[in-house]
């Protein structure tokens, strides 16, 4: 029997509306070019986030499951994606973990996405 491999893009999480994306170790941000902005800035405060704590991205090891941060752009591509209307959701893909924001946010919400991604870390040991 052939394995399949599970693919981000194939799921129910992943938006037509995605086209851009921040690949950095496990961590996977997808968004709409509009939200680049917003996304680096989240980008750059789980860096902090994590060096603050001792950790990097390039130091956590690719065996580990991945994060996907997915941007939403919109109510309606976050609401298709996790059938609810609060303001973040989480969900799993296969072994891997995705957190959805719904359209724009908050500074409130950024902060508390980054520290959702960094308890998912949890404790990384250095390679």
């Amino acid at each position: 029997m052939e394995d399949k491999i599970l693919m981000v893009t194939d799921s129910r999480y992943f938006s037509r509306d995605f086209n851009t994306a921040i690949i950095d170790g496990p961590l996977r941000i997808y968004f709409s070019d509009r939200q680049e902005s917003d996304a680096l800035k989240m980008y750059f405060d789980i860096q902090e986030l994590l060096t603050s704590s001792g950790m990097r991205l390039e130091s956590i090891s690719l065996a580990r499951p991945n994060i996907f941060l997915m941007l939403y752009p919109s109510r309606q591509t976050f609401k298709d994606a996790f059938e609810n209307d609060e303001d973040l959701a989480t969900g799993r893909f296969g072994e891997h973990l995705v957190f959805g924001v719904n359209g724009s946010y908050t500074e409130t919400t950024r902060l508390q996405i980054g520290k959702m991604i960094h308890g998912a870390f949890g404790p990384v040991q250095p390679l």
